[in-house]
């Protein structure tokens, strides 16, 4: 230990004092900034992992609610048509009006691969394109449950249907989710079920409208599982990803990290909506850890290259200083030896290069050295306050895009309006004050006639502008208290507060009225646009405005049935009509 010490006094003995600052300045610099980034790369991590996590649960709640919805709009269209009044006489009597009904429904929605008619005893009486009729589905379980009440049925294979239907456009055998609910005559009794073959390829065309606005450098991977844990579509097609432990987790909405993939994993579990029940389905997005972190990485990154640059600044900053310093040190030493001497000894004040062995004798030199090393540390505190500035700076911003985030997730891409989420929100609100202050509020359900035609037509960016400019010009019809949202589709919802019956319908027949005597301009030509619109007031009896949204519903099936471009209202189980 003792020879060690010596071998390292002799050989600072032999560099000079000039080195010596400047490594030390260097590597105190480089602590230094070590230090910070390290805290900083801490931080950012952490926030890093919240914010892809925060992303990712959004995406997987807009999958599930979009799921929810459009398994909502086909269950509604079932029930819908299954309780049409000019069909009560038909289904029965005439299995030839009752098929082109069906087929014209399947036109609408392609991705209905059968509908069909069944009797009480489970024959097949009218469906499309004649397929099954005469064969018997009185064992199929969506006829069995069908003729007691509305139902779903979870994704399955096709059996009946798998030879009439030939491949599907993928080349993937066909695979159904069923809707099927009793057909009623007029007086009430069940003579049959209503069932529809929905095909699950309508998921793919979920997921891909999803995916649709996000960049591909964000490589997100989504899949949905059913309530057993078996994936149904995406990477993981057929296996089961997640053990009971963590598909519990999944449901319940923690987040999930597979460290042997170095991936983040959240999931948001469909619940269904308004009378729908849902199929316990599980919307679950995954980012790689590397994609997701890619921000705080970055930021570690620059930091450590700014350190880098400072600790060397740091050093050629000292090594400068320190040659003005010691070039006459050895004039100093020598003033410094008189001290004692003589009486009127004095010290100069010198700059330059000195050696060390002489600085240990030189009290100047060392008094000198303690000044240096001050400036030192002020610069290496400088240092460390600006590259705490760059990393409060890097969190703010981390800040304003969770917050600009937060925005989208309530806000629907293409119209800028509310989406379903958003407005359940004012909804539940706006039903609250009702109850309260006993101040009437209606709903509005509008629909863009003949949309998938305007499509066919002029090409579906004809129709976002559309359903851009029928979604502006309701806006501008209501007021600031009222509140508009995009349900999905073609589909519209508005909520109007303080309102009696008659102010309720004045509005939507004026918003009627305007937007079919207001073309949309497409590069030039105009597209004709007509909608259809119920109304229905909230009453006193409705659990929720989902009530008087379901009413609004079915007036808006009603103008479409009566022929679209019309106003029909719901007053107390009363229609109320009127027709461009």
């Amino acid at each position: 230990m003792a020879r060690s010490y010596r071998i390292i006094t002799a050989l600072r003995e032999r560099i000079s004092l000039r080195v010596q600052l400047a490594a030390i300045a260097g590597l105190l610099c480089l602590v230094l900034v070590m230090v910070s980034a390290a805290v900083t790369a801490n931080a950012a991590r952490g926030q890093g992992r919240e914010a892809a996590q925060e992303r990712l649960s959004a995406v997987a709640s807009e999958l599930a609610d979009q799921l929810d919805y459009r398994m909502f709009e086909r269950y509604r269209e079932v029930r819908n048509i299954a309780a049409l009044p000019p069909l009560k006489q038909m289904w029965t009597s005439e299995p030839d009006a009752v098929r082109a009904v069906l087929e014209q429904m399947q036109q609408t929605y392609p991705d209905y691969s059968w509908i069909g008619y069944a009797s009480l005893d489970g024959t097949v009486v009218a469906a499309t394109n004649g397929h099954l009729e005469g064969v018997s589905v009185a064992e199929r379980p969506w006829f069995i449950d069908g003729s007691t009440g509305p139902t779903v049925k979870d994704v399955h294979d096709a059996k009946l249907l798998s030879e009439l239907l030939g491949a599907s456009a993928d080349g993937q055998p066909f695979r159904f989710v069923d809707v099927a609910v009793p057909i009623r005559d007029e007086s009430g009794q069940i003579v049959g079920v209503l069932g529809a073959h929905l095909s699950w390829s309508f998921s793919q065309a979920t997921m891909r409208s999803l995916l649709m606005h996000i960049p591909e450098e964000r490589m997100l991977d989504v899949w949905i599982v059913d309530s057993a844990g078996e994936a149904l579509t995406g990477s993981r097609f057929g296996s089961v990803p997640f053990d009971a432990e963590g598909l519990a987790r999944l449901r319940s909405g923690e987040a999930l990290y597979d460290a042997e993939q170095g991936v983040f994993i959240t999931a948001a579990a469909t619940t269904g909506y308004l009378d729908y029940p849902g199929l316990g389905w599980i919307a679950v997005a995954a980012q790689p850890e590397s994609t997701a972190m890619a921000n705080s990485q970055e930021l570690t990154s620059q930091i450590l290259q700014a350190g880098s640059m400072i600790a060397l600044a740091g050093a050629l900053v000292v090594a400068l200083l320190s040659g003005t310093m010691l070039g006459s040190l050895s004039k100093l030493s020598a003033e410094v030896d008189q001290i004692g001497r003589s009486a009127d000894a004095r010290i100069s004040r010198v700059g330059g290069s000195l050696e060390l062995v002489h600085l240990s004798t030189s009290i100047r030199a060392l008094m000198r050295r303690l000044g240096v090393a001050e400036q030192e540390g002020e610069v290496a505190r400088r240092a460390a306050a600006d590259a705490t500035t760059r990393m409060e700076e890097k969190t703010r911003r981390l800040g304003e895009d969770l917050s600009e985030m937060r925005r989208l997730a309530d806000t629907d891409a293409l119209t800028g309006l509310l989406n379903r989420r958003a407005f359940n929100v004012f909804a539940e609100d706006a039903y609250q004050h009702f109850r309260r202050y006993k101040r009437g509020v209606a709903v509005l359900m509008i629909d863009i006639d003949y949309f998938k035609r305007i499509n066919d037509t002029w090409g579906h960016a004809a129709g976002d502008e559309v359903i851009k400019a029928v979604g502006a010009q309701v806006g501008a019809a209501i007021r600031t208290t009222d509140k508009l949202a995009r349900f999905g589709g073609e589909e519209f919802v508005v909520m109007l507060r303080e309102v009696d019956p008659p102010t309720a319908w004045s509005l939507a027949e004026r918003m009627r009225r305007q937007i079919a005597d207001t073309p949309v301009d497409y590069r030039g030509s105009p597209v004709h646009v007509t909608v259809s619109i119920g109304v229905a007031i909230v009453s006193m009896s409705d659990r929720d405005t989902g009530d008087a949204v379901e009413r609004a519903d079915r007036a808006l099936y009603g103008a479409k049935a009566m022929g679209r471009n019309r106003v029909v209202a719901e007053w107390n189980n009363t229609d109320v009509s009127n027709a461009a």
